[in-house]
């Protein structure tokens, strides 16, 4: 078997018997420039050439080389004349980025012709996550074009869904993405949680019993509004300061006088009453039946086991390894998660 020459710094061959890397290796031909090691000629050690030489290192043009080989590589075609023409436009890339990388000491650089910047102007979509502004952008033609009816009329999006490893892994976590982070906003899917907030034991159907309710929580809202409105135009006038607690007191004693019945099926009524539209106050039932709110949501609140996962010097029965640390998986009491 013949062995080439190594350049053992690794930047030409890479010899590896890894049978990951060796089967996720590219099938395709060395490609190597004979001239990868051209540098420029020698320049004199003066305050010109060190300002010229820290100028150069300002100017770096890998990203750009990159990104035109990932909107090439991430094409689809079936016409083995064009793929031919990709691949041969990967190898020129891959040799203009070799001499990119070297540029700073080098001196010498190639540059990439129109026909190759053009794969800049429609970049595969994953690869807008990593620029904000041209994602935006993606989304604005996006939303035109859905509003345009006429196929001709349609505006050509700066990036493309082709069915890339790259293209469809990013197409997964977006859909992941979307199902289990991102906020769902449409009223039709939102589920209705206010059977939390009320004890469900409770018989809260008398149409009477929520008529009266309706109207103490309405009179509560109006008389804390006209006392907060009086106290901004008197706020110096002692006459017209007011004691909230007394007011949720009178109000809570009134209505349990007229109703007759138990506290806590007064408190459920209240609550479910000022919930039942957004446009009741919510201020009666907070300020005088709030500790019922709280201990409904409690029961009405499936418990949470208290887990922790600790790091432990040494291998036990009990742990698990990664990453070549050792952690053991704890189970505490439960607990209402609030």
């Amino acid at each position: 078997m013949i062995i080439p020459k190594l350049d053992f710094d690794g930047d030409i061959f890479y010899l590896c018997d890894d049978p990951i890397i060796i089967d996720s290796k590219i099938d395709k031909k060395i490609i190597i420039d004979i001239e990868d090691k051209t540098t420029a000629s020698p320049k004199s050690y003066t305050k010109e050439n060190l300002i010229e030489y820290e100028i150069m290192t300002r100017d770096n043009r890998i990203g750009e080389i990159t990104n035109v080989a990932t909107s090439i590589e991430n094409k689809y075609t079936n016409n083995p004349d064009v793929q031919k023409i990709y691949d041969n436009y990967s190898s020129i890339l891959r040799v203009m980025q070799g001499h990119e990388i070297d540029f700073i000491k080098t001196g010498t650089r190639w540059q990439m012709n129109k026909g190759l910047r053009k794969y800049l102007k429609q970049l595969p979509y994953f690869l807008l996550y990593n620029y904000p502004s041209k994602l935006k952008t993606y989304k604005t033609l996006s939303e035109k074009n859905r509003q345009i009816e006429n196929k001709e009329g349609k505006v050509k999006l700066n990036a493309y869904h082709s069915p890339s490893p790259m293209n469809e892994l990013c197409d997964y976590i977006c859909t992941w993405e979307k199902k289990n982070i991102l906020w769902d906003n449409d009223v039709n899917n939102l589920v209705d949680t206010r059977c939390l907030i009320i004890n469900n034991d409770l018989d809260l159907s008398d149409k009477k019993i929520m008529k009266i309710c309706r109207r103490y929580i309405n009179q509560y809202a109006a008389e804390i509004k006209q006392h907060i409105n009086l106290r901004r135009e008197k706020s110096d006038d002692e006459n017209h300061k007011f004691n909230m607690d007394t007011i949720v007191t009178e109000y809570r004693k009134r209505i349990l006088e007229e109703l007759q019945i138990d506290e806590e099926l007064i408190a459920n009524y209240i609550i479910k009453v000022s919930y039942s539209s957004i446009s009741i106050s919510k201020s009666f039932a907070w300020a005088g039946y709030g500790d019922y709110i709280i201990d409904n949501l409690k029961n009405n609140t499936n418990p949470k086991r208290n887990v922790s996962i600790q790091e432990v010097p040494y291998k036990t029965n009990d742990s698990y390894e990664y990453l070549g640390k050792n952690y053991e998986f704890e189970v505490g009491e439960t607990y209402i998660r609030m």
